[in-house]
């Protein structure tokens, strides 16, 4: 989850860190991690990234949930949620759910939904019943409590009536504020390091007990003022393109054209190559090969056959997602494609699609 950008390092002039929300954008967290943050910033509960649509499950989710239980801190989950429907609210909780239980995640924990596509939003108080909707299902589907996150600007998305989880960050975020502080928690900061960890992190003040399930989120850790001196973080090696991923929540979309470079019949279907997807000539068909069933032929249509020269494009419901994997050394991009597995792409080339 993240709604824009500050860079304030955690310290004694910065709000609480009394929960962190975390995803596949943060990689496999661990419990020495999470340790940390509880016993140096008073770290109380972790929120991590369950699933999006109905066809995305997060790979860091189950051990995300170990770890944490395993630090002494509350673990909830959060759905992506791409419906603007009532129905497809409902079918979106199910398999939320679903995936959350698989995960271990446990019964009664939050499984919060998060609203922030540019559609959802546009619709403002008509969100309401497709937010309620999930709200309503994750608890009498799967025993989970819920809640709506969303950005300050947009919090009319958010059920009449019900405490929310709001986004919003000052641009020098100081102890003193309690921005939002009617609602269950502020996410103040989307760019946090801490010295245990790799890369960036969203950071919460909780005003109530909600996501430490009722129970008193004070006396389950205890607030600590960490040191109003920097810690210097780690080393992020990430590539420059790979940080514009992850810093647009490891998103993609790639509407635009490119040329078929190589086609052959590979791996029990046909497939093409595309040499600056592929990050050069020495392209690998297990692993760079794009199936043809998901792309459209715009050079001549999709019931002709594909040749070499031609343009293509990719497949509606192909041409925008969620990166699953990065590798820094090479400057790739893993991306889940059904039933056809994961392709890896150039992150530089992807970037211009």
């Amino acid at each position: 989850i993240g709604y824009g950008a500050n860079t304030e390092t955690v310290s004694a002039n910065t709000p609480r860190v009394d929960m962190v929300d975390v995803s596949n954008h943060n990689g496999a967290m661990t419990t020495p991690e999470f340790t940390y943050m509880r016993n140096n910033y008073g770290l109380k509960a972790v929120t991590t990234k369950i699933s999006e649509g109905v066809g995305f499950h997060d790979w860091t989710a189950r051990g995300n949930i170990a770890a944490a239980q395993q630090a002494g801190v509350y673990i909830n989950g959060y759905h992506y949620l791409h419906a603007t429907t009532v129905s497809g609210a409902i079918q979106e909780a199910r398999y939320a759910v679903n995936m959350a239980k698989a995960d271990g995640l446990p019964v009664g924990a939050v499984l919060a939904v998060d609203i922030e596509n540019q559609n959802q939003i546009a619709m403002g108080r008509a969100m309401q019943p497709v937010a309620r909707a999930f709200e309503n299902e994750v608890a009498r589907y799967g025993g989970y409590r819920s809640t709506t996150y969303t950005g300050g600007s947009a919090i009319s998305v958010s059920p009449d009536g019900e405490k929310a989880w709001i986004a919003a960050y000052p641009y020098v975020p100081t102890s003193t504020m309690h921005q939002y502080d009617t609602e269950h928690a502020w996410q103040w900061g989307s760019k946090q390091t801490f010295a245990s960890s790799l890369g960036v992190f969203d950071v919460n003040v909780l005003y109530d007990d909600f996501f430490t399930a009722g129970t008193d989120k004070d006396a389950i850790v205890p607030n600590v003022t960490p040191s109003s001196k920097p810690v210097k973080p780690a080393v992020n090696n990430d590539t420059s393109a790979i940080k514009k991923f992850k810093n647009a929540d490891n998103r993609f979309t790639a509407y635009r054209g490119f040329r078929v470079d190589k086609i052959a019949y590979v791996n029990g279907m046909w497939q093409a190559i595309n040499y600056n997807f592929a990050g050069g000539k020495d392209a690998n068909w297990t692993t760079n090969g794009i199936p043809l069933a998901v792309l459209d032929n715009v050079t001549r249509g999709n019931y002709r056959a594909t040749r070499v020269g031609d343009t293509v494009k990719f497949m509606r419901g192909y041409d925008y997602g969620t990166i699953d994997q990065y590798d820094n050394k090479s400057n790739g991009t893993g991306i889940k494609e059904g039933a056809y597995g994961m392709i890896w792409y150039n992150a530089d080339s992807l970037l211009t699609k």
